[in-house]
């Protein structure tokens, strides 16, 4: 039998009135007798990955339409994490959107829901929504941009400011070759087109079984996505049909399909918050150590930037089979017994997926690897854990112990970098950029950024208590908990003190003997807040962790 509809048990005259408010909006009889599909649009003039969204999603309504549903669309425009602006309020954007969307979705009494997300934390807030509802819920990520050319070379969006401007600055190229670079940089219509965290989320939100196969690795300029958008609002109605919910697809197995896939892919460090939010709003918890666990177990398969050569970009991964491919050669690890938006177990799925490039994707006995991509580290300097894409370290600095450079922000650190002021060997700290210290925990990006372009990720670490992108290569790491902004032993850390940093044995230490460590906190006094009104306040007295999911 197939369910009602949300509204079916509202009182006479509160139905004629729903139904006077829709026939206003546009809406006939035929459209309010069927059920009701919410779809989430991201579409806005303020991110240049979601410019095509408006395509995807008349594709997702129509398919809703043909399925017997009635779609209604809203907006809830993306956000661009690449886009130099106020960094902190974005991942605090993710669990407001995920709000937003609950409040339309409960307000508005919507039967099943199409979310249409691009982006770094827009994704994950899109999947926490879909938990936090529970209604029958398909997730369309928005692909990826098509990279340009110039010079025969293949132009990344993320290059644009870090290396090529540095490059006509130090006069390797001129101003008219620069101004080519800037109008090829960044061609719109899908996310940057490596595995930073916009694209691990999409590969996530595949793995997790909430979003059709081959969606992850589809370009956004292709019309494989309308298609695909097509066949999501479709299986919406057909999820209503059967009473498939998200909390029958996410489960813990499920969830552990995802972080292997995560380790596999050598993905952003934000999958790993990202996915402790996504799984809280379904009451599960994935602990550190799951991680480490899980990523000792799996081995990392994929070659694609920025781990790996750097050479393979993510229309590599798609002609090499995509996120199925990958998972089909993971299938050994992976309960396939779980069920995904199809309708169908993974197992029925992973069928038809091949793979066609063993180059990009390697076999389960010839990793990259013989691990994972992250891992959590402990000790003196992190008591709770920090983390770190142990795939984008540089051999020489997988073992390391060298002296702290403090400075209170990345952009402090930038012009350090730039005055010639950092020495190789050195350990660049930024502290105060956690959850509750920043407030926000932005993305301290772009000095990892400059450090590559001018070739020193191989010779400079980096720790922080914040973020980094999922796009970024060297020794960065981040996510140091507890974070300064509540004691942490990173709080007190002194130009000159050595940090040891050793991946293999996951420690990070502050060699610095017990007693002037014991000294030194018991000094300590908490910074004033940096946000005392506004949403920042807020997020600062009520987020988690970065470790718990920094919700």
């Amino acid at each position: 039998m197939e369910p009602s509809r949300r509204d079916a048990e509202l009182p006479e005259y509160a139905l004629i009135e729903r139904q006077e408010m829709l026939r206003g909006i546009g809406y006939g009889d035929e459209a309010l007798r069927r059920i009701q599909v919410g779809v989430a649009n991201t579409w806005g003039e303020i991110n240049p990955a979601a410019v095509h969204l408006n395509r995807v999603t008349q594709a997702v309504k129509a398919g809703v339409w043909a399925a017997g549903g009635t779609p209604r669309e809203f907006v809830v425009s993306s956000v661009c994490t690449s886009m130099a602006g106020d960094d902190r309020f974005l991942l605090p954007y993710r669990d407001v959107v995920a709000a937003y969307i609950e409040t339309v979705a409960a307000a508005n009494l919507f039967d099943a829901m199409v979310f249409v997300p691009v982006c770094d934390d827009v994704i994950p807030g899109h999947l926490m929504a879909a938990a936090r509802l529970d209604l029958p819920s398909v997730v369309v990520t928005g692909g990826y941009m098509t990279l340009n050319r110039w010079d025969g070379r293949p132009v990344d969006p993320l290059q644009v400011a870090a290396g090529h401007f540095m490059d006509y600055q130090e006069g390797r190229i001129d101003a008219g070759e620069f101004g080519e670079i800037e109008n090829r940089g960044c061609a719109g219509g899908g996310a940057c087109p490596v595995m930073g965290t916009a694209n691990t989320m999409a590969a996530l939100a595949e793995a997790l079984g909430m979003s059709l196969p081959g969606n992850a690795t589809t370009p956004g300029a292709d019309s494989r996505l309308l298609r695909i958008g097509f066949e999501a609002g479709h299986m919406a109605v057909e999820l209503h049909r059967h009473g498939i919910t998200p909390s029958r697809i996410m489960t813990p197995g499920a969830f552990e399909n995802a972080v292997r896939v995560l380790m596999a892919v050598g993905g952003s460090t934000n999958g790993v918050l990202h996915l402790q939010a996504i799984a809280s709003e379904l009451g599960l918890e994935i602990r550190p150590r799951t991680f480490n666990q899980l990523s000792a177990e799996t081995p990392l398969i994929c070659d694609i930037a920025p781990s790996g050569s750097g050479c393979n970009y993510l229309a590599d991964l798609d002609q090499a089979g995509g996120i199925q491919a990958v998972m089909q050669e993971l299938s050994p690890l992976l309960h396939t017994d779980v069920l995904t938006v199809t309708g169908k177990l993974l197992a029925h799925n992973l069928q038809a997926a091949r793979v066609r490039d063993r180059n990009v994707i390697r076999p389960l006995d010839e990793p990259l690897a013989a691990e994972g991509g992250l891992h959590f580290l402990s000790g003196s300097l992190a008591p709770k854990g920090a983390l770190v894409k142990t795939s984008a370290v540089p051999k020489p600095l997988v073992r390391h112990r060298g002296p702290a450079r403090i400075f209170a922000t990345e952009e402090h650190a930038c012009e350090a970098l730039a005055a010639g002021a950092l020495l190789p060997g050195d350990v660049v700290v930024v502290r105060y950029a956690g959850p509750k210290g920043d407030p926000g925990m932005r993305l301290l990006q772009r000095f990892l950024w400059q450090l590559a372009a001018r070739g020193l990720h191989d010779r400079v670490a980096f720790v922080t208590d914040g973020r980094i992108s999922g796009t970024n290569k060297g020794c960065a790491i981040t996510q140091v908990d507890p974070e300064a902004a509540e004691g942490g032993p990173l709080s007190i850390v002194r130009d000159g003190d050595v940090i040891a940093i050793d991946i293999p044995a996951r420690t990070l230490e502050l060699e610095v003997p017990v007693e002037e460590v014991a000294r030194r906190i018991g000094a300590w006094q908490p910074p004033a807040p940096r946000a005392r009104k506004g949403y920042l306040s807020v997020y600062a007295r009520l987020a988690k962790s970065a470790n718990s999911g920094a919700a």
